[in-house]
């Protein structure tokens, strides 16, 4: 088909001459004893070229998943890396390159395909941030790293690191799948408040959910050391001035150890029994205050969403500001999504992903919007064929998002992260603008 493509494509200017052609011969004068040849002759040039141009219009905005634009057929000089966490978008992150991968065959999918470049949650040795070795001309998947170096090293990491990257690659392009904490928090209760426990969620039967030392780095120190730094530097986005604090972080410990193992009937049972036994909202403060101080293993998700909005920004400022990167023409850019969003407005907001990942690349508009729409598409016979939903003791999420809110211990960290969460992606709103201004102008 991609040869096919090609003699379409190289026929296009054949078309084009035989109009001109037809159309010049319409000015001469010639004998009567020719006319009827000449007729006969203009006849088949204006067949042939309508044919021509009618295939190639079609080409244009017509391609399935089997052709490819020859201005697509080239290199993509860029690193892609889709970052996701705890109930903010896994199976959306798989999606995404599913779809990318076979929809947009010049970005290859790295040798670990949907799987995290490195493991979760997790420093090596004395680093401070996750080795991510990232290739250009790759989309790669990673799961809740652990990002808390500092943002000189993290933007060499993500422009870099890893022995594959090429010196004359432009860069990496980051989309940073986050959710509001307080939606985060109500699916993640409902979605482990259930009785049968899913095969690759078996850590809910034993993890301590009021754990606060990291331990996965071996030292044993305090999870807040490592995520509240980032969440004290307000000048990162300058709308945001309410940082979370250790007095915040230790009150969520605090309740947290006041309902796990602290009944007479529960003092030795487990994390998933416990989420089982309490009433609703008892069990959906446990559920979260193990997904914000957790600091081993599973937990935590929410300040190292919120640590991670942080450090990628100052990575970004520094390879934007930098004349070392400047010098190097390297590029590095974070793009926020909201999984939210894209189940309010799967096609849209596919969009929005396909008007960032391509920007300043020949891609149509019409090929985008094809595509979006064949996910749309896509989303809805998977969410009626298999949902993932997170039914648990209590369906009224409304009721539940209200009383986390209000919480007076839960309500200020997650209403100050969630601040953050809005600040990230009001940002991603205006790229899409700027973006949408650059597509209109080409």
């Amino acid at each position: 088909s991609i040869i096919q493509l090609d003699i379409v494509v190289q026929y296009r200017s054949v078309g084009y001459y035989l109009i001109t052609r037809n159309i010049s011969t319409n000015q001469r004068n010639y004998p009567s004893g020719a006319s009827m040849v000449m007729i006969k002759q203009k006849a088949v040039f204006s067949a042939i070229a309508v044919v021509l141009l009618s295939v190639i219009h079609l080409s244009d905005y017509e391609f399935s998943s089997s052709y490819v634009p020859s201005s697509m057929r080239g290199n993509y000089d860029m690193a892609v890396l889709i970052i996701s966490y705890h109930k903010t978008g896994h199976d959306l992150q798989m999606d995404l390159i599913k779809f990318i991968a076979n929809e947009f065959p010049n970005i290859k999918l790295t040798e670990k395909k949907d799987k995290s470049l490195v493991r979760r949650r997790f420093l090596p040795g004395n680093s401070r941030c996750a080795r991510l070795h990232l290739k250009s001309g790759a989309i790669a998947v990673q799961h809740a790293p652990d990002l808390y170096c500092s943002p000189e090293n993290l933007a060499k990491i993500l422009t870099e690191g890893g022995k594959l990257r090429k010196q004359f690659d432009k860069g990496t392009k980051v989309i940073h799948l986050v959710r509001n904490p307080i939606y985060m928090s109500v699916s993640n209760y409902q979605y482990h408040a259930r009785e049968e426990v899913p095969l690759k969620e078996q850590w809910v039967k034993w993890q301590n959910p009021c754990q606060v030392r990291y331990g996965n780095d071996g030292s044993g120190a305090h999870f807040a050391d490592y995520v509240l730094p980032a969440l004290n530097e307000t000048d990162v986005f300058p709308i945001v001035k309410r940082p979370v604090t250790r007095s915040d972080f230790a009150n969520v410990a605090n309740d947290c150890r006041s309902l796990f193992q602290a009944k007479d009937d529960l003092k030795n049972a487990n994390f998933h029994e416990h989420l089982m036994a309490l009433n609703p909202n008892e069990g959906l403060r446990l559920a979260t205050a193990e997904l914000i101080i957790q600091g081993f293993q599973n937990g935590g998700d929410i300040l190292r969403m919120a640590n991670n909005i942080v450090r990628l920004k100052q990575a970004e400022n520094v390879v934007k500001y930098s004349a070392y990167y400047k010098q190097m023409e390297k590029y590095l850019s974070v793009y926020t999504l909201s999984l939210d969003n894209f189940i309010a407005e799967p096609a849209k907001s596919f969009n929005n992903f396909l008007d960032f990942l391509f920007e300043g690349m020949n891609v149509s508009q019409k090929r985008k919007e094809k595509v979006a729409f064949k996910y749309e598409e896509y989303f809805y016979k998977k969410s009626a064929e298999s949902p993932h939903v997170t039914w648990g003791k209590s369906s009224n999420r409304l009721e539940q998002n209200n009383y986390l809110r209000n919480d007076p211990i839960y309500g200020p960290p997650l209403r100050k992260i969630e601040f953050l969460v809005d600040a990230a992606l009001d940002e991603t709103r205006e790229k899409n603008t700027n973006i949408g201004a650059n597509l209109t102008a080409r």
